[in-house]
């Protein structure tokens, strides 16, 4: 990891439920509980997790701790569901939030509007649709403690280009249909800045990525992905880009 903080599991302790990936609750050998994804998870999606939690925490979006962790061979020998669907090896790793649960419908006006806008703009700009909340359900990606700190987590949708406009307009947890807030030409300037800051680090937050990742995309295709994902995150810079964020 960028830090020089790289991570093992010690402790394989259960699988959780909810979401669609369902990953597994680990102890690591810092003493330290995380949410892993593993095989469940294609190599390209576990590259998207690392890669957005990166920029998000870079961009100023609360996300918990996060990185790669190694699960050895012999913690997924005697335990079948995470041979099968965790694996050995590298996974991604996010800090698992105690006495945490999803964002529901009712609490979205209790979310700064500050904090909302920050998700909005972010999510656009690397892709991400996979942040809906409506009256009638979603999914959120959204975890909220007891109390009401916010944290931003499943980035594995990300960076999936081009998106469909109307669509995450309409069905954004943070889009108009649940909020009072517009954007306007001081927030434009302010977040171009801020984009701007983070994307210049983009090839940075790219320098550590698990070797075994690399093996499994092929040099490439991973290759061609990275410059893909930068070619659009600088999308910042066109005019139509801010179009949408009013």
């Amino acid at each position: 990891m960028l830090d020089g903080h790289y991570i093992e599991a010690i402790e394989i302790i259960r699988r959780l439920e909810g979401g669609i990936t369902r990953p597994f609750l680990c102890r690591a050998n810092n003493g330290k509980y995380y949410v892993v994804k593993g095989l469940e998870l294609p190599p390209v999606e576990r590259l998207a997790e690392l890669l957005c939690a990166r920029l998000a925490a870079s961009f100023g979006l609360p996300i918990a701790e996060h990185g790669v962790i190694h699960i050895d061979q012999a913690l997924v020998r005697y335990f079948p569901e995470a041979k099968n669907s965790l694996g050995e090896g590298d996974c991604f790793a996010l800090g698992y939030l105690h006495n945490a649960s999803d964002l529901v419908f009712s609490q979205i006006k209790q979310v700064p509007m500050e904090l909302q806008q920050d998700v909005y703009v972010f999510d656009y700009w690397v892709g991400n649709s996979d942040r809906q909340l409506t009256c009638f359900g979603g999914r959120p990606n959204l975890m909220v403690d007891g109390a009401g700190t916010l944290s931003v987590i499943d980035h594995n949708q990300a960076f999936q280009w081009p998106v469909d406009v109307p669509q995450f307009i309409a069905n954004h947890t943070f889009g108009p249909a649940n909020r009072s807030w517009r954007l306007d030409m001081v927030s434009h300037v302010e977040y171009h800045q801020r984009i701007k800051d983070t994307a210049l680090q983009f090839n940075e937050l790219c320098s550590d990525i698990s070797e075994q990742w690399r093996e499994a995309i092929g040099d490439a295709a991973l290759d061609k992905q990275l410059r893909l994902i930068e070619r659009n995150l600088l999308r910042y810079r066109m005019d139509d880009f801010w179009g949408v964020l009013e």
